[in-house]
């Protein structure tokens, strides 16, 4: 056996190394330590592997591709090349990367690919216990191809990830199998105590106070929130016109500014409208606010900012008697069926449905019955005729005042 190249090497620790150099398909390849670089303890064994590597060439694998020492390394350089490559859009990089360094970084994210076990694995699924079985999938989907890459290039055997368990979508989306408190009492307990929030930093004070009131009056989604600029406020109109690329749906739509957040919106001069809050501690930020409340959760659980979106419709829906379709448009949510082609809302007909549940968390029974249910047409409310009075219940209806169920009844009424 030709042992050409091979040679052993007294290193500094008293350690004997085999060191490898070779040319190879008109290549010359510098002097490499295949101790270090894949265990080999002999000459013979180091033989063996650089046969292997050969064979890895002739095929259009390089080797000794400088790889990085850690997974964190490994990620954002990832994650920089799909950006690069517009393989991610901006957004699905920032939702990425909230994620990896949620959950991920803190366990492994120092160590090397080979030294990550399936253990670690499952401590990270541990530490997301509050969490529903797609945040917990995510795990596997983002570490899969790292691991898979990392065996197509030679430098892992087998893929850690592809052992995980995987999990069912959707099991604690019902918030009732979370707390016993009504849905309009949760979010009018989180609106009453925004005001209350107590905040690390002063200089942030507003900023946080008003990205949460922003979650807990448009449940929109807290990576597009984040990602909303001065340039697309309407403030004449008092509405936020979102783009279509930071968006889920990938359309643009328009919803109102609540009042809260007027003021605050209108003082921005340019650029982010929350310019120095990250992702990362978003989530953070909402459980504060949470548990600054006496709302009651059942053990272990809780609610997370993307719940406020089931949460305003439920209240859209039961409690302001709003048009379901009407309240899905309120979330930006694509109606499907024939409706996608014949149903669309006007700005007026989401910025009443908006007011209503502004309304309804923010006032008492009583107030919002005086300023909503007590406005309902009857064949006696009044001196109009029962044209006229139709004439006023169809405008009440293009309003949001009134749902179409509500209109035929009174409708009934008058015919």
């Amino acid at each position: 056996m030709s042992l050409k190249g091979i040679t052993d090497k007294k290193m500094k620790n008293g350690t004997t190394a085999i060191m490898v150099r070779f040319k190879y398909d008109s290549t010359t390849y510098p002097v490499k330590n295949f101790t270090k670089l894949y265990g080999c303890e002999t000459r013979s064994d180091a033989k063996k592997k650089l046969d292997a590597i050969k064979v890895g060439i002739s095929q259009g694998i390089e080797p000794f591709i400088i790889t990085p020492y850690t997974l964190n390394d490994i990620w954002y350089k990832r994650v920089a090349f799909k950006r690069t490559n517009k393989e991610w859009k901006d957004i699905t990089c920032q939702n990425y990367t909230y994620y990896y360094e949620a959950h991920i970084k803190p366990i492994i994210g120092k160590k090397k690919l080979s030294k990550i076990t399936l253990e670690h694995l499952e401590k990270i699924i541990e530490n997301m216990s509050n969490l529903q079985g797609g945040t917990k999938n995510r795990l596997q989907k983002i570490l899969y191809p790292i691991f898979d890459d990392a065996i197509q290039r030679g430098q892992l055997n087998t893929n850690v990830a592809e052992k995980m368990k995987r999990y069912k979508i959707g099991n604690d989306k019902n918030i009732k199998l979370r707390s016993g408190n009504k849905q309009l009492n949760i979010a009018k307990k989180l609106y009453l105590e925004i005001p209350n929030y107590k905040v690390h930093q002063k200089t942030q004070e507003e900023e946080i106070k008003m990205f949460l009131y922003m979650v807990v009056l448009t449940a929109h989604r807290i990576g597009e929130l984040l990602l909303l600029k001065k340039e697309n406020v309407i403030m004449d109109e008092e509405k936020i016109i979102s783009p279509p690329e930071i968006t889920k749906t990938k359309e643009e739509y328009h919803f109102p500014i609540p009042k809260k957040c007027l003021s605050y919106v209108n003082n921005i001069e340019s650029g982010l409208l929350f310019p120095t809050l990250k992702r990362g501690s978003l989530y953070s930020i909402f459980q504060r606010l949470v548990k600054q409340t006496d709302i009651s959760f059942y053990k272990g659980k809780t609610i997370s900012p993307h719940d406020m979106r089931r949460i305003m419709l439920t209240i859209m829906v039961i409690d302001c008697n709003t048009d379901s379709m009407l309240a899905d448009s309120c979330l930006s949510h694509k109606q499907s069926g024939s409706a996608k082609h014949y149903v669309g809302f006007e700005d007026e007909h989401i910025k009443n449905s908006y007011e209503k549940y502004w309304d309804i968390i923010a006032l008492s029974k009583e107030e919002y019955d005086a300023k909503y249910n007590q406005k309902l047409i009857t064949s006696n409310s009044s001196n109009m005729d029962n044209t006229d009075k139709l004439i006023q219940l169809a405008k009440m209806v293009n309003e949001g005042l009134l749902t179409k169920e509500e209109f035929n009844s009174h409708k009934e009424m008058l015919i």
